[in-house]
């Protein structure tokens, strides 16, 4: 039986991807876990791999064809299978109409909940239930626009939940910290599911997560922040008690707080692993478990040249130089990523910000970050993810940390560097599915 090639969701907001290059032509056997097409959203680029083994039996969507999340880009026929431009025709009408069908129960059922608008008092509060005002709050639904399905017309958190499903699922805003400053995160996936909480490495932002967070969304609840000085958030001027490590570990304490997250998987990348551990470490209740991605903090050794190219002066060049130094596939560094990294790093306030990061924790001798020598202290279920051609932090840190941290795992990712949850995806988002619960 055939199967489809859909165009996957990169990130919570996806809605529609771009087929850039067809790495295969029509008619070409394919393996499983094979490199099909390239494809861009507006906030990634990815290679879309064969779902299964078999034949590229017909195109769907052609290069520059921008296509919705879930629909069709091509059709592969499994080992042996023969099919006709009929058969094929008639497959993805099937499809068509499958969800048509589907799209069309959805809405019937929604007409249904609509009818049943909430009760209110006679001052006009909307009549909610204390859970579901404090999880409104916390993913920002607006009440009066919920459908009741409770006992005497009453909102229930399930109500809530449901409302902000319907409205695409994902939260963006800020949380002010005590000292005044914003971090800015993402929110999305059921309120009722295990947290993960992503943190992102120096220099880059809640973005760095946005090829696995897609896929997580459905049965986890997930927070990406970005970190002091990065991406969306405040960036104040370096005091030199500002983006220390002790710094950005106590702003995420305060984040996961604010938003009733805790305890909660932190997943942290590069300086986000070594955020992460601190947070384990000196804000107790927050972390219940650790996936450190190329993490910062399990050894001393790092590359100067990363040091070079983040004091270096911002240019298309320059940020070309780093991105060819995050990735193996040097193929991942397209003309968007470099446009994007460079235009990060030319916002008011990033450079002296993740300057003042780096200066912290690093130097052309090594990382300074102290994690090393408190590893043992790790009282809690850690994964440790790497890619085997990290050019940045040498792979060896993973071995090391998994020594050094009673009953951590380790997971290496052949021919991949320094981003795994890029180049490597899918184990990544495997490896996460299998050390936490979904529930």
């Amino acid at each position: 039986m055939p199967i489809l090639v859909k165009m996957p969701k990169w990130g919570l907001t996806m809605k529609v991807g771009t087929v850039t290059e067809w790495l295969r032509p029509e008619g070409a056997e394919v393996k499983a876990g094979e490199p099909l097409l390239m494809v861009e959203s507006d906030k990634a680029a990815n290679e879309v791999e064969a779902p299964r083994a078999g034949t590229l039996r017909k195109i769907v969507a052609a290069e520059g064809a921008e296509v919705p999340v879930s629909a069709p880009v091509a059709v592969l026929a499994a080992p042996g299978e023969t099919l006709s431009d009929e058969e094929i025709e008639a497959f993805l009408a099937g499809l068509a109409q499958q969800q048509a069908a589907g799209a069309a129960r959805a809405a019937g059922a929604r007409v249904t909940r609509e009818a049943r608008a909430a009760a209110r008092d006679e001052q006009g509060r909307v009549n909610a239930s204390p859970a579901a005002r404090k999880l409104a709050q916390e993913l920002g639904v607006d009440l009066s626009a919920v459908t009741a399905t409770g006992p005497g017309g009453r909102i229930t958190s399930d109500d809530v939940q449901r409302a902000f499903d319907e409205q695409g699922g994902v939260r963006e805003d800020y949380v002010t910290l005590r000292d005044g400053r914003r971090l800015f995160y993402v929110l999305a996936g059921p309120a009722t599911a295990p947290p993960l909480v992503f943190i992102h490495g120096l220099g880059g932002s809640q973005l760095t997560w946005q090829n696995i967070l897609g896929d997580l969304a459905t049965e986890y609840r997930l927070c990406a922040l970005d970190l002091p000085g990065h991406g969306q958030s405040d960036k104040s001027p370096p005091d030199g008690t500002r983006y220390t490590l002790a710094d950005m570990a106590g702003a995420v304490a305060e984040v996961m707080d604010a938003l009733g997250i805790a305890p909660a998987t932190l997943v942290g990348h590069s300086l986000g692993g070594a955020v992460a551990m601190a947070v384990a470490l000196e804000h107790p209740g927050r972390a219940a478990r650790l996936v450190l991605i190329d993490s910062a903090g399990l050894g001393d050794e790092i590359n100067p040249a990363m040091i070079d190219l983040i004091e270096a002066e911002p240019s298309h060049d320059e940020s070309r130089r780093l991105l060819e130094l995050f990735f193996h596939d040097h193929g991942y560094v397209i003309e968007t990523s470099i446009q994007d990294n460079l235009r990060g790093r030319l916002a008011e306030g990033e450079r002296p910000a993740v300057q003042a990061a780096m200066d912290a924790n690093f130097s052309r001798q090594g990382q300074h970050t102290g994690l090393p020598a408190r590893l043992g202290q790790l009282a809690l279920p850690v994964l440790i993810l790497w890619g085997a051609d990290d050019e940045v932090i040498p792979a060896a840190h993973a071995r090391q940390g998994a020594q050094a941290i009673a009953g951590a795992q380790a997971e290496i990712f052949p021919a991949t560097g320094h981003v795994p949850q890029i180049e490597a995806a899918a184990g990544v988002v495997q490896a996460i599915r299998r050390f936490v619960p979904a529930g």
